[in-house]
């Protein structure tokens, strides 16, 4: 038997290592392919994150891009300037000094004339229909002229010398309200007296010396007669 030739028996020995390798040289081109991938795909640290527009309820669908076929706007033409002339002239004003306002005294004015109290119609008549020594009895005889119902207020004022009232009353009338103030006694009646009537406001006071004069007597702040 012959033995083989010394070239074949060379490739059988080289042969694994060959294959070998074949095998490193492709892992290397896999690795460099793998490492080139994945650095074109590495954002960089600064980008920002990326916008999905599909994203299901949380951005907007991305607008249509312009067709590129569309028209181009057509740019407004500026409008014309108004002429030299019609431009408003900026007049400078120079401010005139403020003249300072003089000081008016104001006048007094004269107090207002009040009116005279009006009775309306309502007119009274002071009498004394009988005295004693301590007291006396008196009447004020009021009196309508007026062409309409009139509400009246007597007003009486004595000296010290008369104490007090005593009694009071009206003939055929409601008895009127009475009271005191300070040195006044008021009588109000209750009822309006009518036009063209009359009514009796009867009183009687306790008296020292038999004082029975009034120093004022009104009717509806009108002086009433002393008879």
């Amino acid at each position: 038997m012959s033995d083989r030739p010394p070239s074949r028996r060379r490739l059988v020995a080289v042969a694994p290592w060959i294959v070998v390798m074949a095998g490193v040289l492709v892992m290397i081109v896999l690795f460099v392919t793998a490492t080139g991938y994945l650095t074109r795909d590495r954002r960089p640290a600064s980008a920002p994150d990326p916008v999905w527009p599909f994203g299901p309820g949380t951005t907007d669908s991305p607008s249509a891009r312009p067709d590129a076929s569309a028209a181009p706007s057509v740019a407004a033409t500026p409008s014309r300037r108004p002429p030299a002339s019609s431009r408003p002239t900026s007049s400078t004003t120079t401010p005139s000094r403020a003249t300072p306002s003089r000081s008016v005294t104001p006048t007094s004015r004269p107090p207002a004339s009040r009116s005279a109290p009006s009775s309306d119609g309502l007119t009274g008549r002071y009498r004394v229909t009988n005295d004693w020594n301590g007291g006396f009895i008196a009447e004020v005889l009021l009196r309508n002229d007026g062409t309409a119902a009139r509400q009246w207020t007597v007003e009486l004022r004595f000296p010290p010398d008369v104490k007090r009232l005593v009694w009071y009353w009206t003939d055929g009338a409601s008895r009127p309200v009475a009271r005191r103030a300070g040195e006044s006694y008021l009588f109000t009646g209750v009822d309006p007296l009518p036009a063209g009537a009359t009514l009796r406001l009867g009183m009687q006071f306790d008296a020292d010396d038999r004082e029975n004069r009034p120093t004022a007597c009104t009717v509806n702040g009108v002086a009433c007669a002393l008879g």
